[in-house]
C-alpha cells in the first residue's frame, strides 16, 4: 500500500547532500525546501511535470558529474515525490519531516520547518490562481499555518503577533501536518 520509508538514511544523506551543492551553485532548493515543495506538488491542484520539478529544484540546469549520477539522483527524487503522494493520498496525518517549530537553531539558522514551508508556498505562489480559485477562503485558511512558517510575510502584524507568542506559534505550527491532509482532500476529494 505505501512505500512509507521510501528512502533509506544513505539515500536521504546522497540526495541532501547533492542539494546542498547545488543550492550553492544555482540556488537551487535544499532538502528540506524540496521536500515542502514536493509535498505541494503532491497536494496542490495542478501538479507539475517532471521537467518542471527538476527545473524548481535545481534553479535551472545542475552540474552532474556523469550520466550515472543524473540518473541516481532524478530517481532518488522520484522516489521521494512518489513516497510524499502516498502519504498524503494515505489520509492521515501527514508526517512533515521536522519538527514542528520555527525557532532558529542557536548559529542563527533558519528552522528546518521555515525551508520546508518556503518550499511548499514555492508552488503555491507559482499556481496562485489554481490554490485560490473556487476555493480562496478555505485554501487561505489552510495554508496560513504553512505561510506563517514560512516567515515570508513575516512583517505582517498577524504574524508577528504570533512570533510574539512562542505557545501560539507551535500550536499553529502543530496544524500543519492535518492541514495538508485537507489541503490534498478539498482538491482531490470525491
Amino acid at each position: 500500500m505505501t512505500t512509507l520509508a521510501a528512502l533509506n538514511e544513505d539515500q536521504l544523506e546522497t540526495l541532501a547532500l547533492f542539494l546542498e551543492d547545488q543550492a550553492e551553485i544555482n540556488e537551487g532548493l535544499d532538502f528540506f525546501t524540496l521536500h515542502g515543495f514536493l509535498t505541494a506538488n503532491a497536494v496542490g491542484p495542478k501538479p507539475l511535470a517532471w521537467e518542471e520539478i527538476l527545473a524548481f529544484t535545481f534553479n535551472g540546469k545542475p552540474q552532474w558529474a556523469s550520466s550515472e549520477q543524473q540518473e541516481a539522483i532524478s530517481l532518488l527524487i522520484a522516489t521521494l515525490q512518489k513516497e510524499i503522494i502516498e502519504l498524503v493520498e494515505s489520509g492521515q496525518t501527514f508526517p512533515v519531516p521536522c519538527d514542528l517549530n520555527v525557532e532558529a537553531d542557536e548559529d542563527d539558522e533558519a528552522a528546518p520547518l521555515e525551508s520546508w514551508a518556503i518550499g511548499f508556498m514555492l508552488l503555491t505562489l507559482e499556481q496562485t490562481d489554481h490554490w485560490y480559485g473556487e476555493h480562496e477562503e478555505n485554501a487561505a485558511e489552510l495554508l496560513f499555518p504553512v505561510l506563517y512558517a514560512s516567515g515570508l510575510n513575516a512583517e505582517d502584524e498577524a504574524f508577528s503577533d504570533i512570533d510574539d507568542d512562542e505557545k501560539l506559534s507551535k500550536q499553529v505550527c502543530a496544524s500543519i501536518p492535518d492541514n495538508i491532509v485537507d489541503l490534498f482532500l478539498m482538491y482531490h476529494g470525491e
